[in-house]
């Protein structure tokens, strides 16, 4: 006779299983009202994350214990910033000024040509009030100052942020293994396999996402220079960052080189839609399969839908950080729910 197959642990163990349905509900429950907090947290382990991968890097191919593979790694990181700023600082600096003066009277521009065909065309206007089809530039800027102004309160969680990324860093082991210490024994292996899975799979992210927020930058501003639109190396700068957010941030980025381009005209228009069309063309079909087929690839599905999510309940920063959180989440169905209980073999995130 074939053996019988074990029951589920929710057949075996149902009120375990319905206490750790509870405590998953009171946990989104609670997440739900600091998700500001967690959002900050969860910024600061990706920090620590990268630190230690560098660092661990470091200790590896050098002499150097940790504590100095640690203040290397962040010495040289602030001197690449500090020396691609003095470099190229002023010129982004004017540029940046020069975009910031070209914006609004981009957006005034571009406001009156819409009005303009509104009242041109007498079925548009049966549907639409003129005056109403845009808001006044007042309102658009007013809207980009609270833009600003939750940038600033990214600005000020950085502090934290970094504050958590350098300790981390510093000492990764101490966290995980407190961390483990609130399992039971018999599954603190796996708790640990899980957790170096994670990080496995995050490190493989960022260092796909730096690669090509490179690319894409340095490729726009060499494009928009070719066509002759103004400020291309603050425009490939925005292009370049914004990139760092898959899927939606290339489409967000843009908008300004749109805006500053109706100032000159249709054409220029033209020019920077194809600019930045090619670009993206470029990185769908050429450059991000490379880059991913040694980092990391997420279902776009998955993406957009944590983005969306993230958005409602964390604003801009919810879309920031959704990629790596989609990445944890899948992570942790590969490990503890397609190995561990349909017991099947899965090729892991960031697992080459």
């Amino acid at each position: 006779m074939p053996a019988p197959q074990p029951s589920s642990f929710v057949v075996r163990r149902p009120y375990q299983a319905l206490g750790v349905l509870l405590g998953l509900l009171l946990i989104a429950y609670v997440a739900t009202k600091f998700i500001e907090v967690l959002f900050t947290v969860f910024a600061g382990i990706l920090l620590a994350v990268f630190l230690a991968g560098v660092s661990r890097t470091l200790e590896e191919d050098t002499p150097l214990p940790r504590p100095l593979a640690l203040l290397l790694t962040v010495v040289g990181l602030v001197g690449i910033v500090v020396g691609l700023w003095s470099l190229a600082g002023p010129d982004i600096s004017e540029q940046v000024n020069a975009l910031a003066a070209l914006l609004p009277d981009a957006t005034e521009r571009l406001a009156s040509r819409a009005r303009t065909s509104a009242q041109q065309y007498e079925w548009v206007r049966q549907f639409v009030d003129p005056s109403q089809l845009l808001p006044p530039v007042s309102s658009l800027i007013g809207r980009v100052t609270n833009v600003f102004r939750g940038t600033l309160n990214l600005l000020v969680n950085a502090f934290i942020i970094v504050f958590i990324g350098i300790y981390g860093a510093a000492a990764p082991q101490t966290y995980l293994s407190g961390m483990v210490q609130l399992i039971p024994p018999e599954s603190r292996p796996r708790a640990h396999e899980v957790l170096y899975a994670i990080g496995r799979a995050l490190r493989w992210w960022l260092t796909g996402r730096l690669i090509m927020m490179v690319i894409v930058g340095v490729l726009t501003a060499l494009g928009l220079h070719l066509v002759g639109i103004p400020s291309p190396v603050a425009l490939g700068l925005v292009a370049g960052l914004f990139s760092f957010v898959p899927y939606l941030g290339p489409v967000l980025s843009v908008l300004p080189a749109v805006l500053v381009a109706s100032v000159l005209g249709g054409t220029e228009v033209v020019y920077v839609l194809f600019v930045y069309g090619t670009v993206q063309l470029l990185e769908s079909y050429l450059i991000a399969p490379l880059v991913q087929q040694q980092a990391v690839h997420i279902p776009p599905a998955a993406v957009i839908t944590a983005q969306f999510v993230g958005g409602i309940g964390a604003g801009a920063v919810g879309v920031l950080l959704a990629t790596p959180l989609t990445i944890v989440v899948i992570v942790l169905v590969q490990t503890l729910y397609v190995e561990d209980v349909l017991g099947d073999e899965v090729a892991l995130l960031g697992e080459h």
